[in-house]
C-alpha cells in the first residue's frame, strides 16, 4: 500500500477527531495564533484562556503546555495581572478590599494571585477613596436632612462592600468636611 492509500484509510477509518491527519505542530500553531489572539483582547487569568480554548475542542495536553510555556516567559502573568485589576477597581471603581477579591475571584483567578494583589491595597487609601465618596454624594443631596443622607451614603458604602467601620469614619469625614 503507498501513502496515498494510507491516508485514504485513515480518513474514512477517521472517527470524528478533527486532529486524525493532522500533525502536531499545525495544532500546537493553532492554538498558539489563537492563545496570542485571546491575549491582545486584553487580560485574562490563565484558567480563563484555558477554559476558552478548551471550549475550542483543542486537546488539553496542548494547550496546557503552551500557556505554561507563556507563562514562564512572561506572556502570561496572573500576578501582574491581578494587581492592575485590584488597583484599577480600588481607585476608580472605589471599591474595597473584599470586593476586589471577590471580583478577581470571578475573573478565574487563582487565590494566591487575589491575596498578593489585595494585600498591596492600603488600608488608609481605601479609608480616603471611600470619604472622597461619601463628600461626592453628600454635597448632591444638600437638600435632604443630615442623618437621611448620612444613612444614604452609608448604604451606599456598605454595597461597595466597605466594612462599617470604614462606612462611618468615611461618613463622619464627610460630614465634618462640609459642615465646615
Amino acid at each position: 500500500m503507498n501513502l496515498e492509500e494510507l491516508l485514504k484509510q485513515a480518513e474514512e477509518s477517521d472517527s470524528g477527531s478533527r486532529y486524525s491527519l493532522r500533525s502536531v505542530d499545525s495544532i500546537e500553531e493553532e492554538i498558539r495564533a489563537a492563545l496570542l489572539k485571546m491575549i491582545e483582547r486584553g487580560g485574562k487569568a490563565s484558567s480563563v484562556l484555558r477554559k476558552q480554548l478548551l471550549e475550542k475542542e483543542y486537546q488539553a495536553e496542548i494547550v496546557d503546555q503552551l500557556i505554561s510555556r507563556f507563562i514562564e516567559v512572561g506572556l502570561i502573568d496572573d500576578y501582574a495581572l491581578a494587581k492592575e485589576w485590584a488597583q484599577t477597581l480600588s481607585t476608580r471603581k472605589a471599591k474595597s478590599k473584599s470586593m476586589v477579591a471577590m471580583e478577581l475571584r470571578e475573573k478565574g483567578f487563582s487565590q494566591d494571585a487575589i491575596d498578593e494583589a489585595v494585600a498591596e491595597l492600603d488600608q488608609d487609601r481605601e479609608l480616603e477613596v471611600a470619604s472622597a465618596l461619601a463628600i461626592a454624594k453628600m454635597e448632591r443631596m444638600k437638600g435632604i436632612d443630615s442623618s437621611t443622607r448620612e444613612r444614604r451614603v452609608a448604604g451606599l458604602l456598605s454595597r461597595k462592600g466597605y466594612s462599617s467601620h470604614v462606612v462611618w469614619a468615611a461618613v463622619r469625614s464627610a460630614t465634618q468636611t462640609l459642615s465646615n
